[in-house]
């Protein structure tokens, strides 16, 4: 029998799906994924999501054409988006058979409608549930690699499994625990978003940088950098995770591991060759082979427009310090903010543990403790820095990859220490995971609880057929729209240049001029309009700058008139009814990416206006 082939029956032996089924890891799983799934189908069915910047259902096809036609390009690199159109090829050829025709307007007529984009949506976000709880278990491998080899437990053979040793496997199962509480990590689950994506090849290309270094494996730098290659080329700016984060480790390496300098030529030769591959990798995956011009036509579009109109900070050392102070102060958005002493808590540990490790696996050990830091310093340094932002997307990588470390600390202060410092120490981890919990619980109330909602349930039942609503903004903020009304959506910029929704209107015009048009009511998304209800010119902390589009936006004086008026009723339209998210009280609003717990006002027409 060949080798691969009794490895894999080896994996899935009665055996060892007993031992999975037992193991606290496995239960950990389960429970973080019970949570990541719960309001899975936020906003759905529809046409179009409401995940804010995500890439399904209806872009990633366009955007994987558009990535190696010459010339062009997209936001975005192919990898996950290949992935996607693998996995809804069904879908997909379903809706080319029912078209009318196969002429490209039919075909997109089809696909468009509401059985396709659902479906589509449901199975790219199921993709990024499944990576997410990919993302959990390669930070737990991790925390054991790093375990395992401060103990001096010798690897598992390959197929063999995983370590058989309970102090090694309970460090894993506490830094899974750690990881799955994160907040911004629950609400991406439930997106198609690429940042799990992305995350996930991340993880793992760390992961097996972990284990070429624990187990004195070189050969596995070839994976390592593959699977960061497939990282990048999911979204860009995982390049910061490594850019900075590998040399460090790898010159670490070189330089303190006995083992590492007996073997040095072995060890760069093995290096070189997974950077070769890895560039090979990139100039294919990333169509720069294939589609050099929209290449280079991407990378001005990510280091201008897509970049600097969003900026928040100033560029220089005041802006850099008030990324670091906002990242602290939004600490809140991946785990409850006493959860933070346990990062500290745990990086001194195994700082501390690494430095007394016998002498001939110090300098691994120690590099093996501080992978996670490089990679929180990497990607701060790397991208925060460079695109000024703080976003929970952008703040995630560092939360996730310092899990390690608070995992330690859940494990220092629960199972290492006696008598009443066990006591106290497994009473702070419990109530510290308990508000972890909750916030991730909060998440999944956020989503099944969207004001959305009940603005669409008022609709049906307030608008009578035929009557004209009026709305504004992108897809991902409005409401899905009674069919029995006539929906127009305005604005300034071609109505060509819009994402289209089936049985919506789409209307070229000032916004101002709405009393003139015969709407009898008005929808309008808080998460839309609020950059013109803003101040142009406020009064901001040193460093920190309004993003150019929120100033442009703001900066519109009859737009801002007309939505200031409009507000408070001041003009042809009166408020009629305000969806609020109810279960505030209880559970909060978590503000990640401008989508959970937006109110949606409803205006009517006053009479004679």
């Amino acid at each position: 029998m060949p080798t691969k082939v009794r490895r894999l029956l080896e994996l899935f032996s009665r055996q060892r799906l007993r031992a999975a089924a037992r193991s606290p890891l496995t239960f950990l799983l389960v429970a973080v994924g019970l949570v990541h799934a719960v309001g899975i189908g936020w906003g759905l069915p529809a046409s179009d999501g409401w995940d804010n910047d995500g890439v399904a259902p209806r872009d990633f096809l366009p955007g994987l054409a558009a990535t190696f036609t010459p010339g062009q390009f997209y936001t975005y690199p192919p990898v996950h988006l290949a992935l996607l159109a693998v996995l809804t090829l069904p879908v997909v050829l379903v809706a080319a058979v029912q078209a009318p025709s196969f002429a490209l307007l039919d075909l997109v007529g089809e696909i468009l409608k509401v059985p396709y984009m659902t479906a589509i949506a449901y199975v790219a976000r199921s993709v990024s549930l499944a990576m997410s709880l990919g993302i959990v278990l390669f930070l737990a491998r991790i925390a054991e690699e790093l375990r395992a080899y401060e103990l001096g437990i010798a690897a598992p053979s390959e197929g063999g499994g995983g370590f058989s040793d309970a102090r090694v496997r309970r460090a894993g199962w506490c830094a899974a625990s750690f990881a799955g509480v994160n907040a911004s990590l629950t609400y991406y689950a439930h997106t198609t978003n690429l940042d799990v994506p992305y995350l996930f090849w991340g993880t793992w290309a760390l992961l097996d940088f972990a284990r070429a270094v624990a187990r004195r494996e070189p050969r596995r730098l070839r994976r390592a950098l593959v699977l960061a290659v497939l990282a990048v080329g999911t979204k860009d700016q995982a390049y910061g995770m490594f850019l900075l984060a590998l040399p460090a480790a790898f010159a670490l390496w070189i330089a303190r591991d006995d083992w590492a300098r007996g073997h040095r030529r072995r060890v760069v030769r093995e290096a070189a060759i997974a950077a070769s591959v890895a560039v090979a990798l990139f100039v294919l995956v990333d169509g720069v082979v294939l589609n050099p011009s929209g290449f280079a036509a991407r990378v001005r579009f990510l280091t201008g427009s897509a970049s600097q109109d969003f900026v928040e900070y100033t560029r220089d050392w005041s802006g850099r310090l008030g990324i670091l102070v906002d990242g602290a102060r939004l600490f809140h958005l991946q785990y409850p903010t006493l959860l933070a002493p346990l990062i500290a808590i745990g990086f001194v540990h195994a700082v501390v543990t690494a430095r007394r490790t016998p002498a001939a696996r110090r300098g691994a050990a120690l590099v093996l403790a501080l992978l996670p830091l490089f990679v929180a310093i990497s990607f701060t340094a790397t991208f925060n820095w460079s695109s000024l932002r703080t976003d929970a997307r952008f703040l995630m990588p560092q939360a996730l990859v310092l899990a390690v470390y608070g995992g330690r600390a859940l494990d220092a202060l629960a199972f290492e220490t006696r008598g009443v410092l066990r006591f106290v120490g497994r009473a702070v981890v419990g109530v510290d995971l308990a508000v972890a919990l909750y916030a991730c619980v909060a998440v999944d109330v956020n989503l099944l609880y969207d004001p959305r909602y009940d603005a669409e349930a008022w609709l049906r039942s307030h608008v009578e057929p035929g009557e004209t609503i009026e709305t504004y903004g992108l897809n991902v903020y409005l409401p899905r729209f009674p069919e029995h009304a006539r929906v127009i959506r305005v604005g300034p910029e071609p109505a060509a240049a819009r994402n289209p929704v089936p049985g919506i209107e789409e209307v070229q015009a000032p916004f101002e001029d709405a009393p003139s048009r015969e709407a009898r009511w008005i929808v309008v998304s808080t998460g839309w309009v609020w950059r013109y209800l803003i101040d142009a010119d406020p009064a901001m902390l040193a460093g920190r700058a309004l993003p150019p589009t929120q100033k442009r936006s703001a900066s519109d004086e009859a737009a801002t008139g007309w939505f200031e008026r409009l507000t408070l009723s001041t003009d042809a339209f009166a408020i009629a009814h305000e969806s609020t998210y109810q279960p505030e009280a209880v559970f909060p609003i978590l503000e990640i990416h401008g989508t959970t717990g937006r109110r949606i006002w409803i205006y009517e027409r006053k009479p004679g206006r």
